[in-house]
């Protein structure tokens, strides 16, 4: 899923931003592995992050 996301939005950036030059495979391989890096990283780390925020804004009252 990461692959494909990442893949299909650099695509599209570099291709709105570069154009189909002979630069077009080269750039959009770089920003796509960089792309990727993020998204998998993003991936790994956003669900502890939300985890505690929503523990935050959770309001539960236990039973005394």
């Amino acid at each position: 899923m990461i692959l494909g996301i990442s893949s299909i939005i650099s695509f599209v950036m570099v291709s709105m931003n570069v154009g189909y030059t002979d630069l077009f495979l080269k750039s959009w391989m770089k920003t796509w592995g960089i792309a990727f890096v993020l998204a998998f990283l993003a991936s790994k780390l956003l669900p502890f992050v939300v985890k505690r925020i929503m523990k935050i804004f959770t309001f539960v009252e236990k039973d005394a």
